[in-house]
């Protein structure tokens, strides 16, 4: 094969790639919208929030605070971590602690989100469609894994500050 062909190749791919990745992204966020309409005036993020308060109050959040944090998880989970970073940064100034903040800004540093897992979905099975299901069965425990290795940081950090 010549080096045109190979660009040409890698070229189509990349663009079959992209569209996918795209297609997901929209499809995903799509769900998440029609489910929170659905269940109104309760949203997935909200939900997910009280599953993620313990684990909010395990790496160091206070009592008090862990709804809020867990709402932060929430978002970050369901949505993605850019929109839980606009939500910690409208929080009223008395919301969350100082240290409890610094915590969350780890905690929530990563890409174990629905979002990315629809981009990790449709690149992979793009790449390998022979491994479709293995890969669909792995996406659910890989946000589980980063989630839980983000939180780890934030623990730590929360213990050295």
């Amino acid at each position: 094969d010549s080096p045109m062909d190979a660009i040409i190749k890698g070229t189509s791919d990349g663009v079959k790639l992209l569209v996918n990745i795209i297609a997901m992204l929209i499809v995903l966020i799509a769900l998440v919208n029609l489910i929170n309409q659905i269940i109104q005036p309760l949203s997935l993020q909200y939900i997910l929030g009280i599953i993620m308060a313990p684990l909010t109050f395990l790496i160091g959040i206070p009592v008090a605070e862990i709804m809020t944090a867990g709402s932060l998880m929430g978002t970050k989970i369901i949505l993605n971590e850019l929109i839980a970073y606009i939500d910690l940064s409208n929080l009223p100034k008395d919301a969350l602690q100082e240290k409890s903040q610094i915590i969350m800004i780890y905690a929530m540093c990563g890409f174990a989100n629905i979002g990315s897992l629809g981009i990790m979905v449709g690149g992979m099975t793009t790449m390998a469609p022979e491994k479709r299901s293995e890969i669909i069965s792995l996406g659910i425990k890989s946000v589980f894994a980063g989630v839980l290795a983000t939180c780890f940081t934030a623990a730590v950090v929360g213990l050295i500050i």
